[in-house]
C-alpha cells in the first residue's frame, strides 16, 4: 500500500512542476517554431501555469469574448480532447462558435432575467419534464434526478449571479476554494472541481482574437448578461501561427513575446500593441 506521502506526491503533479523550471524556455520556444510549420500539440498547460504563474492572468474587456472553443478537436483524423496543452498549431475553425452556443450559457442568461421566478424559465420546465418522466439531467458532472436537485443546482447559480453583479469577477487568487457562492448549495460541485477552479479561461486564436476556453463558462456568462465591463481572464491556449508572429514582430524569442505581450496587455488592455 503506497503511504500518504506517496499518494500525495502522486496526486500533485511534480513532474509537470519540475518541467516547469528545468529547460523550459528552450522547449517551449523551439515547440513553437514546429508547431507554426507542422501544426498539432505541445508543451503541456500545467507546465506553462507552473512556468508562467500570475504572468498569465490580464484584464480584458468583457465583450471582446464572443466565441468559446468546443472541447475537442480533430487532428489528423484523430479526436482530441483540446485543453490538454497550452501550445497549438491546428486549424481551429470548425471548433470556434459563439457563446450562446452553450447551454451553460443559455441556462445563466435564463436565471438573470427570471431570477426567483426560474421555475418559469424554458430551460428549467424542460430539465423538469425530463426528471419527472424518470429521466437523469447531466449539468456541470452531477446528476439531476429530482426535483429539488435541480431547484438547487439553480440557486446555486442564482448566488454566483448575486455575488458577481455585487462585487464583479473577482481573481481567483483572492479566492481559494470559497469561490463566489461561499458555501451554499455545495453538492452542486465536486470537491475536486473547487480545487482544480481557476481564473475565466482564454485561448489566443490564430488572429489574436481572445476566445473563451475551459473555466468559468458560468461566470463568463454572467459578467456579459449583467453587463460586468472588465473580467480578468487566464491564458489557457495560445495558437502557435499567432506567437511566431509576435516573436517576429517583437524582436524576441517565443516566450519573452508572449510575457511581453500580456505584461502590455494589463497595462493597455488586449489587443497589446
Amino acid at each position: 500500500m503506497p503511504s500518504l506521502i506517496q499518494k500525495a506526491l502522486d496526486w500533485v503533479p511534480m513532474r509537470d512542476f519540475a518541467a516547469a523550471h528545468v529547460g523550459f524556455t528552450g522547449r517551449f520556444n523551439r515547440a513553437t517554431r514546429r508547431l507554426d510549420r507542422e501544426g498539432g500539440p505541445a508543451i503541456l498547460a500545467a507546465q506553462a501555469h507552473f512556468h508562467f504563474g500570475e504572468q498569465l492572468v490580464i484584464p480584458v474587456a468583457t465583450k471582446r469574448l464572443t466565441t468559446r472553443l468546443r472541447d475537442n478537436i480533430s487532428d489528423r483524423g484523430q479526436l482530441r480532447w483540446i485543453g490538454t496543452h497550452f501550445l497549438d498549431g491546428s486549424n481551429w475553425s470548425r471548433v470556434v462558435e459563439p457563446l450562446d452556443k452553450s447551454s451553460s450559457h443559455a441556462e445563466i442568461v435564463e436565471l438573470v432575467e427570471t431570477r426567483q421566478d426560474f421555475r418559469a424559465g424554458a430551460r428549467y420546465q424542460a430539465y423538469a419534464e425530463r426528471i419527472r418522466g424518470g429521466a437523469t439531467v447531466k449539468r456541470n458532472r452531477i446528476a439531476l434526478d429530482t426535483i429539488d436537485k435541480l431547484d438547487n443546482f439553480f440557486e446555486y447559480y442564482l448566488a454566483l449571479i448575486a455575488d458577481i453583479e455585487k462585487n464583479g469577477i473577482v481573481p481567483h487568487s483572492d479566492l481559494g476554494l470559497r469561490g463566489q457562492t461561499g458555501r451554499r448549495h455545495r453538492w452542486t460541485r465536486t470537491f475536486w472541481q473547487d480545487l482544480a477552479e481557476r481564473d475565466i479561461g482564454v485561448a489566443i486564436g490564430a488572429d489574436g482574437t481572445l476566445i473563451r476556453h475551459t473555466n468559468g463558462k458560468h461566470r463568463m456568462a454572467a459578467a456579459l448578461t449583467l453587463g460586468i465591463e472588465h473580467i480578468p481572464v487566464e491564458i489557457r491556449l495560445v495558437h502557435a501561427g499567432w506567437l511566431m508572429r509576435r516573436s517576429e514582430r517583437l524582436g524576441l524569442s517565443p516566450a519573452d513575446a508572449l510575457v511581453a505581450t500580456l505584461e502590455q496587455a494589463r497595462a493597455t488592455g488586449w489587443p497589446a500593441p
